[in-house]
């Protein structure tokens, strides 16, 4: 997986980012936090964007890339919506009279388009704004795939060290 996202995955982000963003939105429930859900959909379709592309121009399926983001959709928001904890209303009595009530804190936004959004010229922000977002969700699908080589690096690596010591120990012992 190549450290840039191609422009046909950015061309397909920018696409889609709009009504994925507002399923995501109604999916959890407010637009404001819809950036919990819709990143990680769209870094599932980058970590698999060189098997759909080949789909669609090898196999003949030209809706493969867009099948797969429906069924990451609805996997993820499954997902989400088995994670989410119910909010409790908790009361402390103190003796000044008031009942402080505590909520758990908002989460922080999730990605990093979303929070150099503010910053971008207004005209420039639905044209970065895909570019933003496909950079990041390809960066996260690069990075996962890195570390899953790595892992199977090291776990090679072990099973090679552990299959000398056997040779050895089995040359030692005849």
């Amino acid at each position: 997986m190549d450290g840039h996202p191609p422009a046909d995955y950015v061309a397909f982000v920018a696409r889609h980012l709009e009504p994925l963003r507002r399923d995501a939105a109604r999916v959890v429930g407010d637009e404001v936090d819809a950036d919990q859900l819709y990143p990680d959909v769209l870094t599932d379709v980058a970590a698999r964007w060189r098997w759909l592309e080949l789909m669609r121009t090898r196999l003949g399926r030209p809706a493969a890339a867009d099948e797969y983001l429906h069924d990451a959709f609805v996997r993820r928001s499954q997902r989400w919506r088995s994670d989410q904890e119910p909010v409790l209303d908790i009361q402390v009595w103190r003796t000044d009279g008031e009942t402080p009530r505590w909520r758990p804190p908002r989460p922080a936004l999730s990605n990093a388009a979303t929070r150099l959004a503010p910053f971008l010229r207004p005209a420039a922000r639905g044209e970065v704004g895909a570019v933003a977002e496909a950079a990041v969700a390809w960066w996260h699908a690069y990075e996962a795939s890195r570390r899953r080589r790595i892992v199977a690096g090291v776990v090679g690596g072990l099973i090679l060290v552990a299959a000398a010591l056997r040779a050895q120990q089995a040359g030692v012992t005849t």
